[in-house]
């Protein structure tokens, strides 16, 4: 009986992508009509394997028109995002996003009511096994609203690996001020490019009740110490909420023969200087309501386990510069701190008379936690 057993090369495969740049405009936010700023942000699309995320559209000319020709311009406020402070828009007028690229280009969105956004009734959260989940409710007594939309930023504290009592300048060494800690930080971000989105339109009231947000993971460090979410709410019109429906199924459910196909994305914003190109966006009017709340992970039902950023404590080693002898001190300062990688951290002190024996230091990765990108900055809101 003979045997025969082939053997097959496996080869990777590499969908042939498509050459042609799809250029497209991107258009991000909302005209703000209250007291709060407008930010707009521009950007283009990139092919699959562009390895670029975000390309973003920098030195347009915007402006936010009314229906009776007002005229409120923008300004760029860094890379590709666009802001202006409170605009305070009447509410009997109609308004639009108009772009003028620097290379000509010229886009308007077409004219759209200045919605009045209610309150928001509560933000809230409720404990799960490994995180915490979001929930906003609100209403509208005069069931006028009926599409709503939610964003919302988070921000949350942690710490560097080592800590750091003192600094060294003008050649000495001192304590670090209160305003110039680097052991606690502040980071800030928008947890996702998720899409809230409810109507109350098959309801006889204007509620919506505890509708779910995000989820917030506890591996993810957010909820070490003390977090905070603050809740964007927005009144949209019945053909923003289809828009933003759509979006929701086209990013967010597609994975299997089962999930909502493809659809055609028609936004409310048009190329004026080349009606056949498309424009990714819609444009809403409104004011916005927001409220904020905190989380303090010790007190928690669930162990929160602590969180440290990057690098791994383990290789954060402190070193030791002794004060003696005294004369060489400010050299042997100078050139371990030299290169700015490298920070005191502690005073080491002889227990029996308190005396100086000299300082730790440790890499400034290690040391300083702004380097893992927040800020030591308190903010203005931050309540502990």
């Amino acid at each position: 009986m003979c045997s025969f057993v082939t053997v097959a090369c496996r080869k990777p495969y590499q969908p042939k992508v498509v050459e042609k740049e799809y250029n497209y405009l991107v258009v991000e936010g909302v005209i703000n009509t209250g007291t709060d700023s407008t930010i707009i942000k521009l950007s283009r699309t990139t092919k699959l394997d562009a390895g670029v995320k975000i390309h973003p559209e920098s030195r347009a000319i915007i402006t936010v028109e009314s229906d009776a020709n007002d005229s409120y311009p923008l300004h760029e406020v860094q890379v590709g995002t666009y802001g202006a402070f409170a605009l305070n828009l009447p509410l009997t007028k109609k308004y639009r996003l108009h772009v003028v690229t620097e290379n000509g280009e010229e886009y308007r969105s077409a004219f759209v009511d200045n919605a009045q956004t209610p309150e928001i009734d509560s933000v809230n959260f409720v404990p799960q096994k490994t995180g915490i989940q979001l929930f906003v409710t609100t209403h509208d007594d005069g069931n006028k609203t009926r599409y709503y939309r939610w964003d919302y930023d988070e921000t949350w504290t942690y710490f560097s690996p080592i800590g750091s009592q003192i600094y060294y300048h003008d050649r000495k060494v001192s304590f670090r001020p209160t305003d110039s800690l680097i052991t606690e930080c502040y980071k800030r971000a928008t947890p996702s490019n998720s899409i809230f989105i409810a109507t109350s339109n098959k309801l006889s009231k204007d509620v919506i009740s505890e509708y779910p947000l995000g989820y917030v993971d506890a591996s993810t460090g957010k909820i070490s110490h003390v977090y905070s979410a603050q809740v964007k709410q927005y009144a949209i019109s019945p053909e923003a909420y289809t828009y933003w429906t759509l979006l929701k199924k086209n990013t967010e459910q597609l994975g299997s023969i089962f999930d909502a196909q493809p659809s055609t994305l028609i936004g409310n914003i048009k190329c004026i200087s080349n009606p056949n190109e498309p424009v990714i966006g819609y444009i809403s009017a409104s004011t916005i309501k927001t409220k904020r709340i905190f989380v303090t992970g010790n007190t928690l039902p669930f162990h929160v386990p602590d969180f440290v950023p990057p690098p791994d404590p383990s290789t954060c080693v402190s070193g030791f510069i002794s004060k003696d002898p005294e004369f060489t001190l400010i050299p042997r300062l100078e050139t371990t701190l030299a290169n700015g990688d490298t920070l005191l951290t502690f005073y080491r002190a002889n227990p029996a008379t308190n005396g100086i024996l000299g300082y730790e230091y440790a890499t400034a990765d290690c040391v300083d936690c702004r380097m893992a990108g927040g800020t030591s900055v308190k903010p203005a809101y931050w309540p502990f």
